[in-house]
């Protein structure tokens, strides 16, 4: 069975009203993307305390299922010579109306939530690049090489050329 790849960009990352873990100090918070065992996540912002909005892109290799699943969301506050406390946790759904639209960046807000009560809240720009067939490329062998490198999947062997008998 083949399997589409999908590369997803998330990008300017923020929280608001997020609950304060530390007595003394101010949350120094970090926020996790995860879908199955695949997961990115931002730099922490030293002293952000309830709100906290990063200059970063992360991007994840995604296939269609992941997609469907949806994406776990989770902000913590770095703490050293402990845990990391988590600050509150929700969910991106609905990923698959991405591949209607590809390339087209798309806001995304949702609650936070922290032991089942509401939290603060995230959001985030998602941009979907969709890929083709794993192990097949419309770009030909040396293309087909270029973006299974760029998506982090082996390229496919050269097919051989056709001979007419």
């Amino acid at each position: 069975m083949s399997t589409a790849l999908h590369q997803l960009t998330i990008s300017e990352i923020s929280c608001r009203n997020l609950r304060s873990a530390d007595m003394f100090g101010k949350n120094d918070v970090y926020v996790v993307f995860r879908v199955g065992t695949k997961k990115v996540k931002t730099h922490h912002k030293k002293n952000a305390g309830k709100h906290a909005t990063f200059d970063e892109i992360l991007t994840m290799n995604l296939e269609d299922h992941d997609l469907e699943h949806g994406i776990d969301v989770g902000a913590y506050d770095y703490d050293v010579g402990s845990s990391d406390d988590l600050l509150g946790q929700g969910k991106l759904v609905n990923l698959l109306a991405l591949k209607r639209t590809p390339n087209a960046p798309r806001q995304f807000k949702e609650p936070f939530k922290y032991k089942g009560k509401g939290r603060g809240e995230f959001s985030c720009v998602l941009t979907l690049r969709v890929g083709g067939v794993a192990g097949t490329s419309p770009l030909g062998a040396a293309g087909g090489k270029v973006f299974a490198q760029a998506m982090g999947t082996p390229a496919p062997p050269p097919r051989p050329a056709y001979v007419a008998p």
